[in-house]
């Protein structure tokens, strides 16, 4: 089905039809529940948002071609102060995310609650590339609350939110919604809902899968402290960490039925990739892939035992998938438990496992490096935090690396960025 087919059949689709494939797929998931949504890049660069206290929020664009971070504005001795400024975003307009896709850069306004007059109203800017032509893409009720997590083709994105209750902000009823939205007209179709409860066992949203299907997954404890009776919680976490089940359903784009479901329990992490969902378990050490949407669960590798405690999961580069394991130590000279993070690359196809040793510094803390934004050969890393995090770039340091010689850990290889101020 080629992308005219799939736009036309978007248009005609109505939440009460019920499809058993997706209508549209290429999709790639830009974020991830539970982490601050930093930017967002494509081949050429990365676009982030930052404040400044001069001259207020402004969008900024990293070149990775020059290391370099640029205003994303192309006027010559521009204060980047005004609306006429295609870097500036206006203050009391709220809190924006940049998101990348295709040739379009989106601005997503998500509201919490609280905000007031304009800035109450979530919504979706669409710019050009270069930050011109700006304009109002999508909006959406003032009781309709945005989740964080956005997957796009190119021409169409999907969103999940919550239509709460408008008469009563303590109302914890919600119906959850997943969107389609098309990037060149603007137009919504929300073709699948279902009654939650806020803060109860509410799905998570995870992204859709490049095959078109979305993922909510669901999770739920056999145990609790009743269990343990007199027992410290620092005792009994991990007993019930591993009573956990996650399960996950899944809904093809379009389709206002689930088609499936897949479970797996334990301490775990997991990650909706492209090409399926990934989990790791800190007891078994085992990496493993959940193929979408037949659900079957493929074991990829097994990490050596470093007696971690927690991992992260960063993500697919190439053929690999970048985790880490976490233990925590004691040390003299600092005064809380130091973490240490174990960071491997798994190669999917292969099974090859990579110790990486590239690591970020956070005062006395390694942790994995965390991808912002990649390429076909290069990717965007933090590496390095100081302190305070209330520093410029929230107190991060970028630096630029082929993946090759970020898998081979070649440290003298990284390229830091020159921010802009």
């Amino acid at each position: 089905m080629d992308q005219a087919e799939i736009s036309s059949n978007t248009e005609s689709l109505s939440a009460q039809e019920s499809v058993d494939s997706p209508i549209a797929t290429g999709f790639t998931t830009l974020t991830r529940d539970g982490y601050t949504i930093l930017g967002c890049g494509n081949e050429q660069g990365y676009y982030e948002i930052l404040y400044n206290e001069e001259v207020g929020n402004n969008i900024f664009y990293i070149d990775y071609a020059t290391q370099q971070e640029v205003y994303l504005c192309a006027s010559p001795n521009c204060t980047h102060d005004h609306e006429g400024c295609t870097a500036w975003i206006d203050p009391d307009a709220g809190g924006f995310t940049p998101l990348v896709s295709g040739e379009k850069l989106l601005l997503v306004h998500v509201a919490y609650g609280f905000e007031s007059g304009e800035s109450a109203i979530p919504r979706i800017d669409v710019a050009g590339l270069d930050g011109s032509d700006r304009h109002t893409l999508v909006e959406f009720a003032a009781n309709e609350r945005l989740k964080l997590v956005f997957s796009t083709n190119g021409n169409q994105l999907i969103c999940a939110l919550n239509e709460v209750n408008p008469d009563d902000i303590e109302d914890t009823n919600a119906t959850l919604k997943l969107v389609l939205i098309d990037l060149n007209t603007g137009e919504r179709t929300d073709f699948y809902e279902r009654a939650v409860q806020i803060g109860g066992t509410e799905p998570l949203f995870m992204g859709v899968t490049d095959s078109g299907y979305c993922v909510l997954r669901e999770q739920y404890t056999t145990k609790s402290e009743e269990d343990f009776p007199g027992q410290e919680w620092e005792d009994i976490a991990d007993e019930i960490e591993r009573s956990t089940t996650y399960t996950c359903t899944m809904i093809p784009v379009g389709g206002s039925e689930p088609v499936g479901t897949f479970t797996y329990s334990g301490r775990i992490y997991d990650l909706l990739c492209d090409d399926g969902l990934y989990y790791f378990d800190c007891d078994s050490r085992k990496v493993m892939r959940v193929s979408i949407p037949d659900g079957t669960a493929t074991e990829l590798a097994t990490l050596p035992d470093e007696g971690a405690t927690s991992a992260y999961l960063d993500g697919k580069m190439g053929d690999w998938f970048l985790l880490s394991q976490r233990y925590y130590e004691n040390r003299e000279d600092v005064s809380y438990p130091v973490a240490n993070d174990c960071c491997y690359a798994v190669n999917v196809k292969t099974g090859e496992l990579r110790p990486l040793e590239i690591r970020q510094e956070v005062s006395a803390d390694r942790r994995m490096t965390t991808m912002l934004g990649k390429t076909s050969n290069e990717v965007l890393l933090i590496t390095d935090s100081e302190v305070p995090e209330t520093a410029t770039h929230y107190g991060f340091v970028y630096s630029l690396i082929s993946q090759e010689d970020y898998l081979n850990s070649n440290a003298d290889a990284l390229k830091p960025i020159q921010f802009a101020f």
